[in-house]
């Protein structure tokens, strides 16, 4: 399938600011399941804008501007094709062993940093209860287990915004039970490295035929047989072609698709819309050009209270 995908960013201060730094991760990863064909982002002036390659194998994408304007426009568009989803963790024969995973499986060096409780996936002792509970039985497919801590996990807990935010610990959802998919994620790499499981977070988009499209995350395990595979608790089902990866850390503080730090003082809003859309065939080079403006509402707000300080970093998913 081929996605055409578009990532507005509109940020507006409540007064003048003197410097913007921005990071992006925004571009669709190339991999087995997914080709990025084409990238493109285009801001409201003209900027210098430069990429590297981080730890994790993200491309970011960076730019500094000097007195920005109040409103300031990012619009991050690209062309993916995706294939049906690849190998899931159902198709993994690997039994559960009776010694650590991590011990008994000779992990490769890059699985071995999703091993560690840190940040938002952290230790807790409300945590502890629902680790009882999905304790792996002897003798369990490692492959069908993560789909059971998965699928427990969307039936337990309720989709809903605004109780949570980018930083909030895996305790405010065992807390309150609501969450969004970054807080779905987040506990279910904690459950699978609780067991000695390498898990990774993974920022993207969903496309969602006749429905609105957004940025999603998910949580992508590394099992023995069929390496890194894709399981989505939010929505209970295997990765397929309908998800687009961009980024992937250890938890959402390694793979924000905007972070930055202006100077100045005041408010600060941001408004996000994300769509998407099938094509029928890869478009021309020059098909940014003819890019239609976004027609759907913004599916998150960010406001900051007022501030005095020299410096504010925001993070927005």
């Amino acid at each position: 399938m081929i996605l055409e995908i578009q990532h507005e960013t509109a940020i507006e201060y409540s007064q003048p600011v003197s410097e913007w730094l921005c990071e992006l991760r925004m571009e669709p990863i190339s991999d087995a399941s997914q080709r990025c064909h084409s990238f493109q982002i285009s801001l409201g002036r003209p900027a210098s804008i430069a990429s590297y390659v981080d730890g994790f194998g993200n491309r970011v994408h960076h730019f500094n501007l000097l007195r920005p304007p109040k409103m300031l426009r990012i619009l991050a568009a690209s062309v993916v094709e995706t294939d049906e989803g690849g190998v899931g963790p159902l198709a993994s024969q690997v039994i559960f062993p009776e010694q650590e995973p991590a011990d008994a499986w000779n992990l490769p060096l890059e699985a071995v940093d999703y091993l560690p409780l840190r940040g938002p996936v952290r230790g807790s002792a409300l945590l502890e209860p629902l680790l009882l509970q999905l304790r792996p039985p002897p003798r369990v497919r490692v492959g069908i287990w993560v789909c059971q801590v998965a699928e427990h996990i969307r039936s337990r807990f309720e989709y809903a915004r605004d109780v949570t935010d980018a930083t909030s610990p895996i305790d405010h959802l065992l807390q309150h039970g609501k969450g969004v998919c970054q807080d779905f994620t987040h506990l279910m790499i904690a459950v699978l490295r609780s067991f000695g499981v390498p898990a990774r977070y993974v920022s993207g988009y969903i496309h969602r035929p006749n429905k609105e499209s957004q940025s999603h995350a998910w949580c992508e395990v590394w099992l023995p047989d069929v390496g890194w595979t894709g399981f989505d608790p939010t929505n209970g089902c295997p990765v397929n072609r309908d998800f687009v990866k961009t980024a992937v850390g250890r938890d959402f503080s390694d793979v924000p698709p905007n972070k930055g730090t202006y100077r100045g003082a005041g408010d600060e809003k941001i408004e996000v819309r994300v769509a998407t859309r099938t094509l029928d065939r890869l478009p021309s080079l020059s098909w940014h050009d003819q890019l239609a403006p976004l027609d759907v509402p913004a599916h998150s707000v960010l406001r900051t209270a007022p501030v005095y300080a020299d410096d504010m970093e925001i993070q927005q998913q």
